[in-house]
């Protein structure tokens, strides 16, 4: 999803004070944060979307060992439309596999990619463990009923020094909030209202639980230890284009979020990218 506009925040006018507040957001891990610093994180919901696959690259590179070899990337829940095509991979020098629980989904992806079928919550085979240097997913954490069990897994199957990075959607924002608490017979025709390339055919909509899909790191962190992760970074954002069609409804939730994300307000976050360095 590209955004077309970015929000203009009230905190545009304190520069000093944006600067203050990305600092504190990106200050808990200099190693996981140096691709978003080298990107100039703005805490933007259209920064999220315009930069979480050089986010991904930029963390590729830092897991790269000495000897240069390829980075053995595996992409969960990419199915059919995997974050890089072939050749992109290749020019990162990415040996990827992409996941997915659906084999059809699977099958509908590129060939050259490394296939991986199996549901990330659930349990993974031994043989899978510590074969990953980088794993990443793209707007896939809200459908995973057993977060603690993912990220344990995902654990599990990086290699020492390994990172896991998630971009995903979080709660309390209203549209998210919305999508938890009605059934999907409702807030499927409402999407595809507003955005009509959600459908089967193109990008399916699925069931969303939203467990631990939330931006402060309070919260998250000793999860993501236990998990076995030693280091974390939570990067909030706020903002969305959920209302765009809504006039009034729109302006009013751009200001909420235009003053959440100046008070640092996380349960009035959109979105998250979630890191976590094994």
């Amino acid at each position: 999803m590209d955004y077309a506009n970015n929000v203009a925040w009230p905190s545009r006018r304190g520069e000093a004070a944006r600067r203050a507040r990305i600092e504190r957001r990106l200050s808990p891990s200099s190693f996981l944060s140096a691709p978003l610093r080298s990107l100039n994180y703005d805490s933007t919901a259209a920064w999220a979307w315009n930069n979480y696959r050089a986010t991904v690259l930029g963390i590729a590179e830092a897991c790269r060992d000495r000897a240069g070899n390829s980075v053995r990337m595996l992409e969960v829940g990419g199915g059919r439309a995997p974050m890089f095509t072939p050749a992109e991979a290749a020019a990162a020098g990415l040996a990827v596999s992409v996941n997915d629980i659906d084999e059809r989904e699977l099958s509908l992806g590129p060939p050259e990619f490394g296939k991986a079928l199996f549901d990330i919550a659930a349990e993974v085979s031994p043989s899978w463990h510590g074969g990953f240097d980088l794993i990443a997913s793209h707007m896939v954490m809200e459908h995973v009923r057993d977060a603690r069990k993912a990220w344990s897994n995902m654990a599990a199957l990086l290699a020492p020094s390994g990172v896991a990075i998630a971009f995903h959607p979080t709660l309390y924002a209203p549209p998210f909030l919305i999508n938890a608490l009605l059934p999907d017979r409702l807030t499927a025709p409402l999407l595809r209202l507003f955005f009509p390339a959600r459908h089967d055919g193109v990008q399916p909509k699925f069931p969303a639980w939203y467990d631990m899909c939330v931006s402060d790191l309070a919260k998250v962190e000793p999860m993501l230890k236990a998990c076995g992760f030693r280091e974390t970074l939570i990067v909030p954002f706020w903002g969305h284009d959920y209302f765009r069609s809504l006039p009034g409804l729109r302006e009013i939730d751009d200001a909420v979020q235009g003053i959440a994300e100046a008070r640092d307000w996380r349960a009035l976050s959109s979105y998250a990218f979630s890191l976590a360095r094994r």
